[in-house]
């Protein structure tokens, strides 16, 4: 399957695009993440899209937790 990731979509794309299928996350999930603003949204009146590779970023720079270094 191949995403065009230059598109808006919705809640369940965003998830089939950045998840597999055993490890996804729910679309309740999702909609904590944008209601505390963790990660970026596009909100035209009553509907939420998303931009992938805006939303992979986010989740890669607040998500991801670093090793420390041995000292």
């Amino acid at each position: 399957m191949i995403i065009n990731t230059d598109t808006l979509v919705d809640a369940k794309g965003l998830l089939a695009a950045l998840f597999t299928e055993d490890c996804r996350p729910t679309v309740r999930w999702l909609r904590t993440q944008t209601k505390n603003r963790n990660i970026p949204f596009i909100k035209l009146g009553g509907l939420v899209f998303f931009n992938i590779e805006a939303v992979r970023d986010a989740l890669e720079k607040k998500k991801t937790i670093r090793a420390r270094r041995a000292p």
